[in-house]
């Protein structure tokens, strides 16, 4: 191996001085010539030009040779560190690992950050693109949706957007020729969807404008993973036909992997809505799309339109719609957000606090580190001496350190990533609806950028530790002193400062650790208003043309048969399970409240349920009755209202026979039910007034969950079920098909991940600070045992002696302390978001979190230190 470098290293110099001479004698021809011109005689200039390319010869010569000589010193200082890791393979493996968990933590968190905040988005002019949603006026969200009618009108009227589009959630039974009924969760899009975003199909098209014309024939575009998990990938399935709900349809084109908008989809098709469809209708019926828009891009910046005049823009239209609307816009305005918020802006707060915890775990473990280069340094300091005596120059005995470190960081860096990799993975598992990588790629070439520089940067930043405390050693003292005497108290100052640092930083990550702790115990302690466990959901969606007679047939016989089933105690079905974003509201005037023109009194969630629902998810009915059979499918409708309703708008009397009322229709109240957590989509939010219907075949709800409370295994129910679904009607498929605790475990994913993660953190992070005390401690031990027995022959007790370590100890980890617990004060806010019914700054949790760091913190300094009492005076004072 030594050969071949020696010889490539030749081979460059020859290389490298064929070149030179090639270049020089051009250079000196041209000078020559130039001389010649200045008046001077051919020989004359001759010789001035070669006197100024021999000299100009020498200076390249020497500044390659330089350069040559720099790479032949930083190669040998490689080899060197190589050799120093093989022959301290103990201490190699320990510095490998801690910076591989603190590489480790920080990569994977970064490349969450970087994927949901950095990137850029897969999209034509990503960062131009805007999602809108209604908001009321009170500031309360809708989820996201708008009012059909309402984009309408906004697509006419705007002029700020090159490229308005809608879509919206539908659930059509998909049958390819020859295969059983697939259950597919689909987009449909308005046809300037796909021109909006600009992605282009894998293979085949999309769709336009005339596939959304009223009466043209339905084109489904296949996600990439449908069409893999359907088709097998395979390509001859453009142009192939299939029936969508029951009518037929052709797939024409397939999506790359990294079309992800929106999330989930397994296909999208054509929307055939058109202006003046809903015949004046506005209501909450309607607000049911996703809406984009593109701001319009100019020919320069200064012809563009910028966001803030894109959002005055709509802040002007909902204006004008609330004049001309009052009855049903008057409440309503157009918010915006960007297309990334859109994305990305609820895990923004937690991603960002993750990564700050990271950042903190790696600092604990540089710390760590420098701590044990400086117990190391001390032992080198008689090697180091020697180098400097026999000529090294500060310089070269800094580089070589740090190129010892550098090696171990990135040695580190490189199984660091390897752990984030695997952490990467885990988070995207768990969360999948809200980190769809692009391209498949968990670790993109940016982020093994950073991980790089991270590593070089870690390297030297704990490396300056040893060469700081090498460059302030005397040279004569160092060489006089035998290895084991050589600056005993040397770096003591940095390691209490180290000390301090770790436990203060530790401290910050365990405070808020316990808080989101809490704040899921919290969570999941809180009453939902139902029970999750024995529960099995599917949902079943038939066709939105289909006749109130079909509707009837397969919902009732499917009820009717999976009641019969053995082991099965309730069967019910609702329009929007708990926990479903479903932001369907309604508004009511009330018999006991006065009525105002245009401003109803009551805004409420409202839900449709059938069978024995209340039932089958335990939901308690707290007044009056709940819905029997002969309150179905008559023409004075019933209704329950929740605990919530009752309290905030009748709150010292009995709702139980008052009536509800929407126009001309009036709705009796007999029953009030509990409150029910989830109805808005989040368990975090209180519930708020709702209203349940009994469930109408008239009314046409066609997709519809079910709800089966039993014994039996889920695996044996849910093929039962799917037996009974296929016998009711062949042409059907259900979905979804889940226990009700995993819905809750999907909605509670995000917190529990983040509380798992910032916990890991801080227990690694603990256990690198004890780890870190407990070898301050020793070492302080191992190289004062001179001083130790000296004190115990002038009459120190042991106790004395431990307390002599122990103190010091003590006080820096109560300096961090105090320093952490300010730090904490100041920072625990940013988890204010990601909390529920947990103050930032509880200084219960603030307590625990302080006992749970001394449990650790005091064995790790009282052993070392009461080691140091059990040293013999005489044996220390013979051995110096």
């Amino acid at each position: 191996m030594r050969l071949f470098r020696k010889l490539a290293l030749l081979l460059g110099r020859r290389r490298f001085h064929d070149e030179l001479r090639e270049e020089m004698t051009f250079h000196r021809e041209q000078t020559q010539r130039d001389l010649e011109m200045d008046g001077l005689s051919r020989l004359e200039a001759s010789h001035a030009a070669q006197r100024q390319f021999g000299n100009e010869m020498k200076l390249r010569e020497q500044s390659h040779e330089m350069v040559s000589f720099r790479i032949e010193n930083l190669w040998r200082d490689v080899r060197y560190a190589v050799r120093q890791m093989l022959r301290s393979p103990g201490f190699a493996i320990t510095v490998v690992v801690t910076l591989a968990l603190g590489i480790g933590a920080t990569t994977a968190m970064y490349s969450l950050v970087y994927e949901a905040l950095l990137r850029n988005l897969p999209y034509r002019n990503a960062g131009r693109i805007l999602h809108i949603e209604d908001q009321r006026a009170h500031g309360r969200s809708n989820g996201g949706l708008v009012g059909l009618p309402r984009y309408f009108d906004m697509a006419a009227r705007s002029h700020a957007f090159e490229r308005m589009a809608y879509f919206y959630f539908d659930h059509p039974t998909m049958i390819p020729a020859g295969q059983m009924p697939l259950a597919a969760k689909a987009a449909t899009t308005s046809g300037s969807f796909w021109n909006l975003f600009g992605v282009q199909p894998l293979l085949g098209r999309t769709f336009g404008d005339s596939d959304c014309l009223p009466n043209a024939p339905d084109a489904v575009v296949l996600s990439y993973g449908a069409w893999q998990q359907w088709f097998g990938g395979d390509a001859s399935v453009i142009g192939k036909p299939v029936l969508l709900d029951q009518k037929a349809a052709t797939i024409v084109g397939v999506m790359p992997q990294s079309f992800q908008i929106p999330s989930g989809i397994d296909l999208w098709r054509p929307s055939h809505f058109a202006p003046g469809q809903f015949r004046g209708y506005r209501g909450d019926g309607t607000r049911f799309v996703n809406v984009y828009a593109r701001i319009r891009n100019g020919a320069t910046q200064k012809d563009g339109v910028t966001q803030q005049q894109a959002e005055a823009e709509l802040g002007t239209i909902g204006h004008q719609l609330q004049q001309e609307y009052a009855p049903t816009d008057g409440e309503w305005r157009f918010s915006s957000e960007t297309l990334r918020d859109s994305i990305y802006g609820s895990a923004k707060p937690a991603l960002l606090v993750l990564l700050l915890a990271a950042a903190t775990l790696l600092l604990i473990a540089c710390i760590n580190v420098a701590n044990l280069l400086l117990s190391r340094a001390t032992v080198r300091a008689r090697e180091v001496a020697l180098r400097r005596a026999m000529g090294a120059s500060d310089g070269r005995i800094v580089l070589q350190l740090l190129a010892e470190s550098v090696l171990l960081a990135l040695t580190g860096g490189v199984l660091g990533v390897a752990g984030a990799l695997v952490v990467v993975r885990v988070v995207t598992a768990k969360l999948p609806g809200i980190f769809a990588l692009q391209n498949g790629s968990y670790l993109q070439w940016p982020v093994m950028c950073f991980a790089l520089a991270l590593s070089i940067v870690a390297g030297i930043g704990f490396g300056l530790a040893p060469v700081w405390q090498s460059r302030r050693r005397d040279l004569a003292g160092a060489l006089q002193s035998g290895e084991a005497r050589i600056a005993g108290s040397a770096g003591t100052g940095a390691r209490s400062v180290f000390i301090a640092v770790q436990v203060g930083l530790s401290l910050m990550l365990l405070v808020g650790a316990c808080l989101l702790a809490e704040s899921l115990w919290k969570l999941m302690k809180t009453p939902f208003g139902f029970d999750p466990e024995h529960v099995l959901t599917f949902s079943a969606n038939l066709p939105w043309n289909a006749k109130p007679a079909e509707i009837h047939q397969f919902f009732s016989t499917t009820q009717q048969d999976i009641s019969t089933l053995p082991g099965v105690n309730a069967v019910g079905q609702i329009d929007a399970l708990p926990t479903t974003d479903w932001h369907l509201r309604s508004n009511f005037d009330a018999d006991w409240l006065p009525r105002i023109p245009d401003k109803p009194a009551i805004n409420a969630e409202d839900r449709h349920i059938g069978g024995d629902y209340l039932n089958a998810v335990e939901t308690k009915i707290v007044a009056g009755r709940g819905f029997e059979a002969r309150d179905y499918n008559i023409q004075q409708t019933p209704v329950l209202v929740n605990q919530a309703l009752a309290q905030q708008y009748l709150p010292a009397g009995d709702p139980v026979g008052k009536h509800l009322i929407i126009g001309t229709q009036s709705f009796e109240i007999i029953g009030v039910v509990g409150n029910i957590r989830g109805t808005s989509g989040s368990i975090r939010q209180a519930p708020g007034p709702e209203v349940y219907f009994p469930m109408d075949d008239d009314q046409g709800v066609v997709e519809r969950s079910f709800v089966v409370r039993s014994n039996l295994p889920a695996d044996q129910l849910a093929r039962e079920i799917r037996d009974i679904a296929h016998r009711a009607d062949p042409r059907q498929a259900i979905a979804n098909v889940k226990m009700m605790d995993e819905l809750l475990d999907k909605v509670v994913a995000q917190p529990r991940l983040n509380m798992a993660l910032l916990a890991s953190f801080a227990a690694i992070a603990l256990l690198l600070a004890c780890v870190g005390i407990y070898g301050v401690v020793s070492y302080s031990v191992a190289q004062r045992k001179r001083e130790i027995g000296v004190r115990m022959a002038l009459g120190a007790t042991r106790p004395q002696i431990s307390l002599l370590f122990l103190r010091r100890t003590m006080i820096s980890a109560g300096l961090g302390l105090c320093g952490g617990i300010i730090a904490t004060l100041l920072l625990a806010r940013l988890l204010q978001s990601q909390l529920y019914g947990v103050e930032p700054n509880d200084p219960i949790i603030l307590t625990v979190a302080i006992l749970l760091l001394l449990l650790p913190v005091l064995p790790a300094s009282l052993r070392p230190a009461l080691r140091a009492a059990s040293v013999d005076p005489v044996e220390a004072l013979r051995t110096e």
